[in-house]
């Protein structure tokens, strides 16, 4: 029998020293901190409108286009003849908020939201010699500002197709613009 005890015990301190005997275990922790950081909202000013400048439709015309580019470049192309010059201007922006950010600008798609110039003495009306289609934006900003200051300008030019059934007057419409943190 004391040979079954000394084996019994010596199974004990065995597995005590093993560490299998033992349900104590050593527990460490470390602290981490949590943090976010709020940056001011972006702000957008439009300072100046997109103006394609006076044009000329002769009688009979077939149409054409006009291109202000994003520098205010103006060119005519098909029947419609560039008017005296000095209004055709890009549109200009101004956005705002938090400094070495990356800030998107997107312009609108024209393609799913169209964009019609009305003439302002027949506001609403569909007839064709009452609008003139905005058909293509030029962003200035080729896409928003990476490592952005906390202030940056930029300007949008634009196309417009005529189809030669334009009355005389003044046409407007409006296009959007939207800028976030990328």
């Amino acid at each position: 029998m004391t040979k079954i005890i000394r084996s019994a015990a010596a199974g004990v301190a065995l597995f005590a020293a093993m560490g299998l005997g033992s349900a104590a275990h050593a527990q460490v922790s470390e602290s981490a901190d949590a943090r976010a950081e709020v940056l001011a909202a972006l702000q957008l000013t439009n300072d100046a409108d997109l103006d394609f400048g006076a044009l000329v439709l002769n009688a009979g015309s077939a149409g054409g286009s006009v291109t202000v580019d994003s520098t205010g470049f103006r060119d005519c192309f098909g029947d419609v003849i560039c008017g005296p010059g000095g209004t055709e201007q890009a549109s200009t922006f101004t956005v705002t908020g938090a400094a070495n950010t990356n800030v998107l600008v997107s312009v609108q798609d024209l393609f799913t939201n169209p964009v019609s110039l009305t003439h302002t003495g027949f506001a609403g009306s569909p007839n064709a010699e009452h609008n003139i289609e905005l058909t293509g934006l030029d962003d200035g900003s080729f896409g928003g500002f990476f490592g952005f200051s906390g202030s940056e300008s930029f300007n949008v030019g634009g196309t417009i197709d005529l189809d030669g059934s334009e009355v005389a007057g003044t046409y407007v419409g409006s296009f959007d613009v939207t800028v976030e943190y990328q």
